[in-house]
């Protein structure tokens, strides 16, 4: 059971948890995912991108074809800063004369980053300071040949219970950034990028009307039903035909441990905080994390 180790530790309550979990060399392998998906250099950024959708995975391993060692790592919103979030949208400019078909079927090794990663001696403890510290949401594990031999990601680290005693209220993301329905792709892109977010509430007239998160633009890409190949003409589509219009929500004098519960029969990684139907937050798998460990 993937979360045993982890749900040991609420047996003496649950504020005591981060107390309680023992920082032991090589308990990562405990939780580690051992089937792990991989890509290629060579991997274009529309295929990659498919992959992200399809799996529900924002970071995927990029390993050399012949010798399989970890190379780079493909992120999600490293491809929405190529689709003018940011940076890299300058790949598409100078190398690809705007053109937007060409540049998604580039090799994803044009963006990929230099990959964080552990071994199996990690503990659960180490894991959990690079999912906080440098906001990654996987995290390869690494054999002494320097091969991947399993992957651990947020919802690996996702404690259970049937209280935390700790309310939404008090770990929430309180600054909230929001989209309206009328902005394009390139806008909310470009937000995501400069603030960090996965996700953005879609409001209208201050009524929550739907979710549009790094998923949908990620869907948006690998279907492929793009209005030309200039970028701009592209990116220029809106975001209510990519939002998410059916809404989970959350109250900030919920007990923190019902995300973790959303997150298992939803598979979704975030919700925003409504009160006295009024968007007041956002809490996701990492507010969980670093509520419950920290």
């Amino acid at each position: 059971m993937r979360y045993a180790d982890i749900k040991k530790s609420f047996d003496r309550g649950p504020r005591e948890f981060k107390t309680h979990v023992v920082d032991k060399e090589g308990d990562v392998m405990g939780i580690v995912e051992k089937n792990v998906l991989t890509a290629t250099p060579t991997t274009t950024i529309k295929r990659t991108a498919e992959l992200m959708k399809t799996h529900d995975f924002r970071r995927i391993p990029i390993v050399n074809a012949g010798t399989n060692h970890l190379e780079g790592m493909a992120v999600a919103i490293d491809i929405l800063d190529f689709l003018g979030g940011g940076e890299k949208y300058n790949i598409i400019l100078e190398d690809y004369n705007h053109n937007f078909l060409s540049a998604i079927n580039c090799p994803v090794r044009k963006i990929m980053r230099s990959p964080a990663f552990l071994d199996r001696k990690a503990s659960i403890k180490d894991v959990v300071k690079i999912v906080l510290e440098e906001h990654t949401s996987a995290i390869p594990i690494l054999n002494d040949d320097k091969l991947i031999i399993g992957i651990v990601t947020e919802r690996d680290l996702l404690p259970i219970s049937d209280s935390f005693g700790i309310e939404i209220g008090e770990v929430m993301q309180k600054r909230v950034i929001t989209a309206s329905r009328g902005m394009m792709i390139s806008d909310v892109s470009k937000i995501m990028v400069r603030n960090g977010f996965r996700r953005l509430p879609v409001i209208q007239e201050d009524e929550l009307i739907g979710v549009v998160t790094v998923f949908d633009v990620l869907g948006f890409l690998s279907d492929g039903d793009f209005k030309g190949i200039d970028v701009e003409d592209v990116l220029s589509e809106r975001v209510e035909k990519i939002m998410e219009k059916e809404i989970i929500t959350t109250t900030p004098d919920q007990d923190l441990a019902e995300i973790s519960k959303l997150v298992n029969t939803t598979g979704l990684g975030g919700f925003p905080v409504v009160e006295n139907n009024k968007l007041v937050g956002i809490v996701t798998i990492s507010e969980v994390i670093r509520g419950v460990y920290c």
